[in-house]
């Protein structure tokens, strides 16, 4: 999918997504949130991922954009692990990286996928920052 102009929806919605739901614990007293754990709203960012089906069919295989979703979700959450407070810093930066260009070139649903993940990760990794800081 390639872009007239750079797009607001890919780059804004995911990361204000991931920030809302990184503040939910601090105000709110889930039993499944954790102040700890991001493994709840990963969860909920998977099941919102879900939404991608509905996007015009401009956007090619449904499928493949999702699975490019969750794969991106499931390997920027796994970059803390082995790489700890640097991998969140990559996570971000590749996103802010991936968000300057990749509205000018032609990617298959499958990178879409993995930019829009990133970019709901990236603002939940900032909303947990924040909210630990501020909160």
């Amino acid at each position: 999918m390639k872009w007239e102009s750079a797009p607001l929806w890919p780059v804004a919605l995911p990361s204000i997504i991931g920030f809302l739901l990184s503040l939910i614990p601090y105000l709110f007293e889930v039993e499944y949130f954790s102040k700890r754990n991001l493994l709840a709203p990963i969860l909920i960012l998977m099941i919102l991922g879900l939404f991608l089906i509905f996007l015009p069919n401009k956007y090619g295989g449904k499928l493949e954009l999702y699975i490019g979703y969750a794969f991106g979700l499931l390997l920027s959450y796994t970059s803390r692990f082995f790489f700890g407070f640097y991998g969140i810093v990559v996570v971000v930066l590749v996103w802010l990286g991936q968000s300057t260009y990749m509205w000018q070139y032609n990617f298959p649903p499958f990178r879409i996928g993995i930019w829009i993940s990133l970019g709901a990760i990236s603002g939940l990794y900032i909303g947990g920052i924040v909210a630990y800081n501020l909160l």
